[in-house]
């Protein structure tokens, strides 16, 4: 009950007031469920260990959380733990430890669950780490099987062509969900159009979506347009879809830092101002950029213009030095127009190169031998230039980095990223 209500340290405490000799498995998977929805990813993680060494054996609530942790913490070490005891109780974890990234695992494993379920778990792992034409290509080959999709694996599928850029074959595909396969669209489908056509520039297009739905579009489709109004500079449209969101979702800190971002790109500054202000007003704080890496079974937190003891060490200036001057050797050019604050150029370029992955992945340097894949989870999206950044440094240091960011894994390899810099 209080953690259904919101109040998850009253229930942490009721469980804690338990003598642990007493408490049940369902005691157990009912904490680890409350952890999870609240967002507690690595409270869930110590609270499964903790589980296991007092020999409480799991179930399948108890699975279904700690995986879920482990896919937002991206690890995939225990990820992996957690799969094998599963498939000794035989229960599947396919889907998720698809979405985390390990195809190899992942797909092994689906040997023996049907086509359809392949599909439906497939389709959305494709999305985020940037195979879309994988998914396609599945999709054809369930209907070739004889199996018809349903409501489910069209969201997936439209998701996983918004996420590649894929607009015309999107488009195609909502189009035969109806007349070939009978599939009517309820908001869900109607916000991945959004989402398709919006980040693929087709502004009015989208807008015409959402104005001529049966049904209210809610936040999640006013979000779309008003990051495709960001993306694309229509600040005229941005304005108008922003004061929408704000009266839905008023307490939604996001959507005042996306239309911010958009004054801030055009040199707006009272408009930031008034907006700030009215965030202050209202009592709404920014979420701080966070970043996340797992080296030798521990969990190192790196936070945006934080980390100061990381950044003052003389082993950090000595690397990102050495870093910095191969990476621009490579082709690589400090882009200072993403710090959208009203401040001098060598100001923009220290922030720039403060943001909390960077910190990340030059400690996961530090401390791994060479060669050995670099995994970093960041709460928010990366910027343009971080992305550039993180694409110079896997070549020139030779490693693999994969970055899961809000909207999907970004797999670096040799210069290059999986999502084809469309994200």
């Amino acid at each position: 009950m209080y953690s259904v209500c919101g109040r998850i340290d009253e229930a942490r405490r009721l469980f804690d007031d338990w003598s642990c000799n007493d408490v049940s498995r369902s005691v157990w998977e009912a904490m680890l469920i409350a952890c999870s929805r609240n967002c507690r990813a690595e409270e869930a993680l110590l609270l499964y260990s903790e589980m296991l060494h007092r020999s409480v054996l799991p179930g399948n609530f108890a699975f279904s959380s700690v995986l879920k942790a482990c896919f937002e913490l991206s690890e995939l070490r225990l990820g992996r733990a957690v799969h094998a005891q599963i498939v000794k109780s035989e229960e599947v974890a396919d889907q998720v430890l698809r979405r985390m990234g390990d195809w190899l695992s992942a797909w092994n494993f689906s040997g023996g669950c049907s086509l359809k379920d392949n599909c439906r778990a497939g389709y959305p792992g494709y999305a985020v780490n940037g195979r879309a034409s994988d998914g396609l290509k599945l999709f054809e080959e369930m209907v070739e099987a004889g199996f018809r999709p349903d409501a489910i694996t069209f969201i997936a599928v439209l998701s996983s062509c918004s996420h590649a850029g894929l607009t015309a074959e999107g488009q195609r595909l909502y189009n035969r969900m109806g007349k070939e396969f009978g599939v009517s669209p309820t908001v869900e489908h109607y916000a991945c159009l959004v989402d398709l056509l919006g980040r693929a520039g087709c502004i009015k297009e989208a807008l015409d979506v959402v104005e001529n739905m049966p049904m209210s579009p809610g936040g999640s489709i006013w979000g779309s347009l008003l990051n495709s109004c960001r993306l694309y500079g229509n600040i005229e449209l941005g304005e108008v879809v922003a004061k929408r969101l704000f009266e839905l979702e008023p307490n939604n800190a996001g959507n005042y830092v996306m239309l911010s971002n958009m004054y801030a790109s055009t040199g707006q500054w009272e408009n930031v101002k008034k907006l700030r202000e009215l965030m202050d007003n209202r009592g709404i704080r920014k979420e701080v950029g966070c970043s996340w890496v797992h080296i030798k079974n521990k969990v190192h937190t790196f936070v945006a213009s934080g980390s100061v003891g990381f950044r003052q060490s003389e082993e950090y200036k000595r690397v990102w030095k050495e870093l910095m001057e191969a990476m621009k050797e490579a082709g690589y050019a400090l882009n200072t127009g993403v710090v959208l604050h009203d401040v001098h150029e060598e100001m923009k370029a220290t922030w720039v190169c403060e943001h909390s992955e960077r910190l990340a992945v030059v400690f996961a340097l530090i401390q791994t031998g060479n060669g050995m894949p670099i995994r970093i989870t960041k709460n928010l999206r990366i910027c343009v230039d971080c992305h550039s950044a993180m694409k110079a440094i896997s070549k020139v240091a030779r490693r693999v980095i994969v970055l899961r960011d809000t909207n999907r894994f970004h797999h670096f390899v040799d210069g290059a990223c999986s999502c084809g810099d469309y994200w």
